[in-house]
């Protein structure tokens, strides 16, 4: 069973992926408390290089800024990451084999004055990037400020700011997708001019994550084509299931048993698929 950490209890921290990848996002947020904490970006995602035998293993930066008007000290942390079906993160407990891949630099915590900010580096362990069978990394980056203190503060006092940076890291010369379509199934509309909806679950038994769409097409038990489905593109987590929810479009499904072939994409190209049987109850 997933356990969430017990900075959720000072904290709730819940972001949707699908925000984070919204066009036009600019992943620029401002936390809660009065040190003004800025990072920037919001998610980091690379597909490492490599050149001949030696990969590349540049994650990324992070940009910590102190919009506030009193100095602060920023700490960070590794910690696993997760989703649920709608896309919501979920903060757990780091395995150590991904605590010890990802090298921050500086290493320890940084003071940061109002109006400035520092630049976090983020490498990739080149051991970890050697270890065959290992195919990418996924954690949660947690920033967490307060503000610089000559004494204790009083109890109950502000206790800073924090932030979530979800940090993926795929190794392309060994990534093979392993997608599997675990759920499929017909909704009907209570509107009148309410169109069948296609709720579908994908899970990605694979190392690293994937970006996922995909098209269903609907058949009637003689072989004719009743309907298909458009799956807008989706983050998947390795580990973790991903919940596709799409409007059929063709005449309306009369009640009965249909089949559903899923062509399911990871990153643009073909990742297998699976043929289901789905009912549609007509319209309630």
């Amino acid at each position: 069973m997933r356990v969430r950490v017990a900075l959720a209890r000072a904290l709730a921290v819940t972001l949707s992926i699908a925000a984070c990848f919204a066009p036009g996002a600019d992943g620029r947020w401002l936390s809660g408390g009065v040190s003004g904490l800025v990072v920037t970006p919001a998610i980091i995602q690379k597909e490492l290089s490599r050149f001949l035998w030696l990969p590349d293993t540049r994650v990324g930066h992070t940009n910590v800024a102190n919009r506030g008007t009193t100095p602060i000290v920023v700490d960070f942390t590794i910690a696993g990451i997760a989703h649920t079906e709608d896309g919501s993160i979920d903060v757990l407990p780091c395995p150590p084999e991904v605590g010890a891949a990802l090298i921050l630099s500086p290493a320890g915590s940084v003071t940061v004055m109002p109006g400035r900010a520092a630049t976090i580096r983020l490498d990739l362990d080149r051991a970890y990037a050697d270890t065959p069978g290992r195919s990418g990394l996924c954690a949660a980056l947690i920033i967490s400020s307060a503000p610089v203190r000559t004494r204790p503060a009083p109890q109950g006092m502000e206790v800073g700011s924090m932030v979530v940076v979800p940090v993926m890291v795929k190794l392309p010369w060994r990534d093979r997708a392993r997608l599997e379509v675990v759920d499929a199934r017909v909704e009907s509309s209570d509107k009148e001019d309410g169109r069948h909806t296609l709720a579908l679950k994908v899970a990605n038994e694979g190392g690293a994550y994937q970006r996922v769409d995909g098209r269903v097409r609907i058949t009637a038990a003689d072989g004719t084509r009743a309907a298909e489905a458009e799956l807008e593109s989706a983050l998947v987590l390795p580990g973790c299931t991903r919940a596709f929810r799409a409007e059929l479009r063709g005449p309306e499904l009369p009640p009965g048993r249909y089949l559903a072939d899923a062509q399911i994409r990871a990153d643009g190209k073909a990742a297998g698929g699976a043929r289901l049987t789905v009912s549609s109850l007509g319209r309630p």
